[in-house]
């Protein structure tokens, strides 16, 4: 047997007939519907129609030869809003069946389109595209050859779109259910609709047209579907897996192999900041392309003093960061470590005051009884910190100094290691003390200059890193990757290089995490976990709490709204964690005020569904080199509120509305827009989506293989 799989209405019934008529071949189907029939002996057949996921399959054999039919999902959703409306659930609306099947949740309709795409692609052996299928029936089932025999086609009986819709073909007019010729004739016209492809600009409308592209964008672009519609090339590095299954004849390669080393230390941090995620999703796109046999790219990572083979570090980049979820662990045992030394001296404060102060500073007076017990035992702590202290210091100059040491010792070993590379990479300007000495090419991707611009909100040992790492890739004359138009222009202007050597490359956004979430079951539970309440609009800030994020206007603006509107029930959500000198941000009542929610850190796969129910992000910053937050925002359909500089106007473009970040009254003026104006906020949620829309990380890592090219070959 030989399964014939795709997603729902993507040409499968169709195949069959072909199969049928031309060759004479029949085949069965596999469904877990107890409502549908299914042939008891359906293993017997040649050939096996299912619309299952791989796993879901009986017998679950993967040495069973598979055919995949691919669609444009555009089409294949349509087609499966109009087949519920008209058979299944006959008088259904299209357009919620539409967006239900654009949406999939919680695994509906087969895993989703771009889930049931991905789990077959890798699973067939041959891919049939639909488009070509309509176009030459006889070339698409021919190459079957490939895995299996075919008895001679007899290709005057190729059985055209109209003539199975119209008649009563052997498949998709219910033969097997005893109906009347008339209902086979109906059932037929419903199940072949439509026989052309592109359909979907006629009747998909364009607000669930951004939906759909926002959650399935970066599967459509790789299995060769444009936005406008078109059939896009194909690249043979990065879709060698389609293009092979496809049939597509490849192009002669030439013999020419780069060889990449990117510095990767930020993999093994506990930070989840911009820089991380752009070097995560940067490697994940690269991480398929050194899967390709035939691929002209060999790309390490270096880490922690360590070169590692990209394809072997699948855990770090899919797997939620193990060692991040180990340090967290090193953490907790740490704070366990300590909560246990402060039991320990509580025993020890309980032992040595006699027992009549105790019951008598209890009964009469405990908050003084608090307060002298606490200050005693700060006290013991300062003094053993302050003995101590020498012992620590002497410590730490050791490990400076053994560190220092090690890199003499190693610099000699790790050129040589180096040498082997035709370019390496940094992601992060600050982390280029192990490439001092070495002579390979370099590129490094800048992500801001806040240090220079907004000196106040760093710390000194941040400033001296980030200025050393400039005069390195100044001195090295080497070539940078700017995340934002304001980044690159910031670039020409702060760096000693030439403009040609800067290269303008957006970020993106994880399409398959952040996207909108219109299960308000789920949301509830979200805001439910994070002390949300329920039925209450609120604004959400999403930061490292630091000074630069400029969150203390942000909440003077919200208070003064609050203050001059007091009829407005509306509450701020702030969700991130503490930063640097987060503690100085906040001087005033205001932060304990019910209206204010502090949810701490939040889980990366509880943040669509906070942006998803919010008015808005409030993102009031001074500086950013491109702001990732904003787009993670704008792909669940949220408008922002940003600062009004930098990057962030480009990245929002109409998707939200600017503001002073220095000027309160400014801040304050938009939330009062966006909050009580229905009308905008509709517009600018809309708006925001289709501007999430234009960024990819798959076109920003095409972008950046180029890139690593033309250094490579002086081009």
């Amino acid at each position: 047997m030989i399964w014939i799989a795709s997603f729902p209405r993507s040409g499968n019934t169709f195949f069959r007939n072909i199969l049928f008529e031309v060759y004479g071949l029949e085949s069965a189907t596999f469904h877990l519907d107890p409502g549908y029939h299914q042939d008891e002996n359906y293993k017997d057949f040649p050939f096996v129609k299912t619309h299952l996921l791989p796993g879901q399959l009986n017998p679950s054999d993967p040495a069973i030869p598979a055919v995949y039919i691919l669609r444009d999902g555009r089409d294949a959703l349509c087609s499966m809003a109009h087949h519920r409306k008209d058979i299944i659930a006959p008088g259904s609306d299209f357009y919620q069946n539409l967006q239900a099947a654009i949406i999939a949740e919680k695994d509906t309709f087969f895993g989703g389109w771009s889930q049931n795409v991905k789990e077959w692609i890798k699973r067939a052996d041959l891919i049939i595209r639909y488009e070509d299928l309509l176009t030459d029936p006889i070339a698409c089932a021919e190459r079957l050859r490939m895995i299996t025999h075919l008895p001679d086609a007899d290709k005057s009986k190729v059985p055209s779109f109209e003539q199975l819709k119209f008649g009563i073909p052997q498949y998709g007019s219910g033969k097997d259910r005893n109906l009347s010729e008339a209902d086979m004739r109906d059932l037929a016209e419903k199940n072949f609709r439509k026989g052309k492809s592109g359909s979907w600009k006629e009747e998909m409308p364009d607000d669930l047209h951004d939906l759909f592209w926002s959650m399935h964008g970066d599967t459509m672009l790789h299995m060769g579907y444009s936005l406008e519609g078109e059939i896009s090339a194909f690249n043979t590095d990065a879709d060698y897996e389609v293009i092979k299954k496809l049939g597509i004849e490849r192009e002669a390669r030439d013999n020419k192999h780069y060889k990449v080393l990117i510095e990767s230390n930020k993999l093994v941090s506990n930070d989840n900041d911009g820089i991380k995620r752009y070097q995560v999703e940067l490697l994940k796109g690269l991480y398929n392309v050194v899967l390709n046999p035939a691929s002209h790219w060999d790309i390490d990572l270096f880490i922690e003093g360590k070169i590692k083979k990209l394809r072997e570090c699948r855990d770090l980049l899919f797997d939620d960061f193990k060692k991040k979820d180990l340090e967290k662990g090193k953490h907790r045992a740490g704070k366990q470590a300590r909560k246990s030394l402060f039991q320990l001296m509580d025993e020890v404060m309980v032992w040595l005051t006699p027992n009549h102060l105790i019951n008598y500073l209890n009964t009469h007076n405990i908050r003084i009884f608090h307060k002298t017990y606490n200050f005693i035992k700060k006290s013991i702590f300062a003094v053993a910190a302050v003995v101590l202290w020498p012992l620590r210091f002497s410590m730490k100059l050791l490990y400076v100094l053994k560190t220092y040491f090690t890199f003499l010792l190693k610099g000699s070993k790790y050129e040589k290691v180096f040498k082997t590379y035709d370019l390496i990479h940094l992601p992060l300007v600050q982390h280029y003390s192990q490439f001092r000495l070495t002579g390979v090419p370099l590129v490094v991707t800048m992500h801001d200059f806040t240090h220079r611009y907004l000196p106040q909100y760093h710390t000194s040992i941040n400033i001296s890193n980030a200025e050393k790492g400039i005069k390195f890739l100044n001195r090295k004359n080497a070539d940078v990757i700017a995340v934002s138009s304001s980044t690159y222009q910031d670039t020409i202007k702060e760096c000693d290089i030439e403009a040609s050597k800067v290269h303008l490359v957006y970020e993106a956004v994880d399409k398959k995490k952040f996207k909108f979430e219109i299960n308000r079951e789920k949301t509830g539970r979200v805001k439910d976990k994070y002390g949300i309440p329920a039925h209450v609009p609120y604004f959400i800030c999403l930061y490292t709490i630091e000074p630069r994020k400029n969150l203390s206007n942000t909440v003077n603006a919200f208070v003064r709204l609050l203050e001059e509107n007091p009829g407005f029930d509306v509450n701020l959500v702030i969700a991130g964690k503490k930063g640097w000198d987060a503690d100085k941000l906040f001087l005033h009542d205001t932060v304990v005020s019910q209206r204010i929610i502090f949810t701490g850190f939040v889980d990366d796969n509880d943040l669509s569904a906070l942006f998803s129910e919010a008015i808005a992000l409030c993102y009031v910053s001074h500086y950013e080199g491109f702001g990732l937050p904003l787009l993670e925002a704008m792909n669940c359909s949220t408008p922002v509120i940003y600062g009004n500089n930098s990057s962030m106007p480009e990245v929002v473009n109409d998707g939200g509305l600017g503001a002073d970040p220095r000027d309160i009254h400014d801040i304050k003026k938009q939330m009062k827009l966006m909050f009580s104006d229905e009308k905008l906020r509709a517009e600018k949620s809309a708006k925001a989506l289709k501007q999430a829309m234009k960024f990819s990380w798959r076109k920003a890592m095409l972008q950046t293989l180029n890139i690593y090219e033309k250094i490579i070959t002086g081009s």
